[in-house]
């Protein structure tokens, strides 16, 4: 292929020569042509035969017809041998605009810049939509590609800086130079305005159906929920309340009562947690901040909590701090670690849970020997609402997880070597100041 595309271009350049050589006999003849008509008026008027002036004026009328004439004979020869002009239909057709939304949601904004470098011949492609909006993301294929200024100012990387209007912004597609070398003509560059403006509305396209499906989604299940809470779900609440209130007057030792009224009550609470959280995900979360020692509190948890008998628990709390958070909310959080950690091992095997202090923060990680992901899903899926791996998962729990610790301003953070090299969840929370230990009560 480049030794292909080398010949092509030296071609290129002996017939543009050509062009040019045809280009300068048509000057030559149009100075002939104009001189002895000037020559013949300056004669006309004054008498003289030969003048200075007739050269000069024919000279000049000579060079400004060469430049023309050269672009449109090698023009010519571009259109007759080397189709270059990007043929905005063809084009439209190849980008394959129809199957976007029918990738992953991940994945659409790099198919698109992918498809427009291949039909563009273009090294490098940037989409930036960071505008005046900090939230604002900018997309570049390869990945390596460097990353022009905002605001769709100039960059030495990008050949072009083309302009896309939206409703509520302007965004920017930046394209590299072409590969083959040759320079971008007028026409070209209204056919790439063109397929750009194409492109956005594709991508907006494919955006809008992921939304419109999650939305389905999202009805279904609060659908489904409401008739579960307001039928079998919340007859067998009311139930498990009732055994636990009166256990208590039962015939069992004190100890084994104690302990089932209190399993009962916390299924009890994990249920109307869970059910609050299932019947809206994206509902505002609004934790109720008390001073807590978070490390005792999961302690005391990871204890009570009945372990699958070849699961083997190693706990390192050394690191213990106060955070302010909602200590419900955030035992929930680890419940959902626990439970994906024991399903990713087939419950059996080590699972270790330690703590650090770390730049302001309390960061607890639960560690596992199962499955693993690869940094692909770990990326663009994990914490996405409805994404999972499991093949009977809701893609909630993570979602869900993720947004009560941020609500706490903290971070929810995950790593793993690798598909069958195990995942390492990491809670991060910032500790306790002493104006917290002050206004919280």
């Amino acid at each position: 292929m480049p030794l292909r595309r080398s010949l092509i271009f030296s071609l290129r350049r002996v017939l543009h020569s050509a062009a040019y050589l045809l280009a300068s006999l048509a000057a030559l003849a149009f100075f002939l042509v104009l001189l002895m008509l000037i020559e013949t008026i300056i004669y006309t008027i004054s008498g003289q035969a030969v003048s200075i002036w007739a050269m000069i004026l024919a000279a000049l009328f000579a060079a400004i017809f060469f430049s023309p004439v050269v672009h449109r004979l090698q023009g010519m020869v571009d259109r007759m041998f080397f189709r270059k002009q990007l043929d905005t239909l063809e084009a439209i057709q190849q980008l394959g605009a129809g199957d976007l939304a029918e990738l992953p949601q991940e994945h659409v904004e790099q198919a698109l810049l992918e498809r427009i470098a291949a039909i563009c011949h273009r090294g490098s492609v940037v989409l930036d939509e960071r505008g005046h909006d900090a939230k604002g993301r900018i997309f570049c294929f390869p990945e390596s590609a460097v990353l022009p200024p905002p605001a769709g100012a100039f960059c030495l990387s990008y050949e072009l800086v083309l302009p896309i209007e939206r409703r509520e912004s302007t965004v920017w597609l930046h394209l590299g130079s072409r590969l083959d070398g040759w320079v971008t003509d007028s026409d070209e560059r209204q056919s790439l305005k063109r397929l750009a403006r194409f492109a956005a509305m594709s991508l907006e396209h494919a955006r809008l159906s992921h939304q419109q499906s999650q939305q389905v989604r999202l009805d279904s299940i609060t659908r489904v929920m409401g008739q579960l809470h307001s039928h079998d779900m919340k007859n067998r609440l009311h139930d498990l309340a009732f055994v636990a209130h009166h256990l208590q007057s039962g015939k069992l030792d004190e100890q084994d009562m104690q302990m089932m009224v209190t399993s009962i009550r916390k299924v009890v609470g994990r249920i109307q947690t869970l059910m609050q959280r299932m019947a809206d995900p994206n509902a505002p979360i609004h934790p109720k901040l008390k001073i807590c020692n978070l490390t005792a509190l999961l302690k005391q948890r990871i204890q009570e909590r009945l372990w699958p008998e070849l699961i083997h628990i190693h706990i390192d709390f050394s690191n213990t701090a106060l955070v302010s958070g909602d200590a419900v909310l955030l035992q929930g959080v680890f419940e959902n670690l626990f439970d994906n950690a024991l399903q990713a091992m087939n419950k059996q095997g080590d699972l270790y849970i330690y703590s650090q202090c770390q730049s302001g923060c309390l960061q607890i990680a639960v560690r596992d020997g199962g499955n693993g992901m690869s940094n692909d899903f770990i990326k663009h899926r994990l914490f996405r609402l409805f994404a999972t791996s499991k093949a009977d998962g809701l893609g909630i729990g993570l979602y869900l997880s993720k947004r009560i610790i941020e609500a706490h301003v903290g971070k929810l953070s995950a790593e793993s070597g690798g598909e069958g090299k195990g995942s390492t969840f990491w809670v991060s929370l910032p500790l306790c100041s002493d104006n917290d230990k002050d206004s919280v009560s």
